[in-house]
């Protein structure tokens, strides 16, 4: 089973949920694993933590929010690595990327799984990351085993929230962000990144720099796919640079890579190359905003 067989809806299919689906796929059926009188990381002693994403972006910043909220956090770059930290150690959450490559996080979940099967029989909450909020995300998941995924970029509001619900609490009222308001959206987003990140400058420091590293071999990488008409690897980029722009605020950038990743996705014919151009000049915009962010995050 790979990440491949998830069908996302196209043009005239549903495309969004429900909203008291949506609520109510946040996180379905997770069994009570955590010890009694176990609840928030940062009020008793540290949960071991299994991350499994292979956007370095995306794994640091998620890292860097499970350990300000006390968590030991194990890392993994795909659902093999996953699979194979799992059975070498012990968790008390996993949670994983839907879409990797080498193996994604449906076919991780489901060999598993099968460990468990053979082994105790007891089984470790494991929560999906994903960036799509699709009733077609959630049946897979489902179907694997998975319970419960959270939208990406992860929130430390989502985390809490995550931890409240895993040892028996309820979630806070409004500890959701409101869905943004309709507009123009801006270059770069420092305030709202800062708190996605619990206003943690360092954290977002070292991610804004994660993006100057990685970003440029990303936009390369989709500019070349898009010019090759290689729309599998188109795909693969525009999600990589969604995922990653998100993290760092830069929400016009995001927002054109979900574009360009619904329309390579959607449609397999010929003229994606038209998007070239607005790449290229959004990723200039961006990359001269986050030179500017050293100073004005400085200590």
């Amino acid at each position: 089973m790979t990440a491949m067989d998830l069908h996302i809806p196209g043009k005239g299919e549903e495309t969004q949920p429900l909203k008291e689906d949506l609520e109510r796929m946040k996180l379905w059926e997770v069994p009570p694993s955590f010890p009694p009188g176990r609840t928030l990381p940062s009020e008793s002693e540290s949960i071991r933590v299994l991350l499994a994403e292979d956007n370095v972006i995306d794994q640091i910043n998620i890292r860097g929010l499970l350990e300000r909220q006390g968590a030991e956090v194990v890392c993994a770059a795909n659902g093999r690595e996953a699979v194979d930290r799992f059975v070498a150690g012990s968790y008390d959450i996993v949670l994983l990327d839907i879409l990797m490559q080498d193996m994604d996080g449906f076919e991780a979940t489901s060999r598993i799984r099968e460990k468990e099967r053979q082994g105790s029989g007891q089984t470790t909450p494991i929560i999906a990351l994903t960036a799509y909020s699709l009733r077609a995300v959630y049946d897979k998941c489902r179907s694997v085993g998975m319970n419960g995924y959270l939208s990406k970029p992860v929130s430390v509001c989502d985390l809490k929230e995550l931890f409240i619900r895993l040892s028996g609490g309820i979630a806070r009222d409004g500890i959701r962000d409101a869905a943004e308001n309709a507009g123009e959206l801006p270059v770069l987003d420092v305030n709202a990144s800062l708190t996605n990140l619990g206003g943690d400058h360092e954290l977002y420091r070292d991610i804004a720099a994660m993006f100057a590293d990685h970003a440029p071999e990303i936009v390369e990488g989709l500019i070349t796919a898009l010019q090759a008409g290689d729309l599998t690897q188109a795909e693969y980029f525009s999600h990589n640079l969604k995922g990653m722009s998100a993290n760092i605020g830069a929400k016009r950038l995001a927002e054109l890579a979900r574009t360009i990743h619904d329309s390579v996705r959607n449609d397999r014919s010929d003229g994606h190359e038209r998007w070239i151009a607005r790449l290229r000049d959004e990723y200039g915009r961006v990359t001269a905003a986050v030179a500017g962010v050293g100073e004005i995050l400085s200590p």
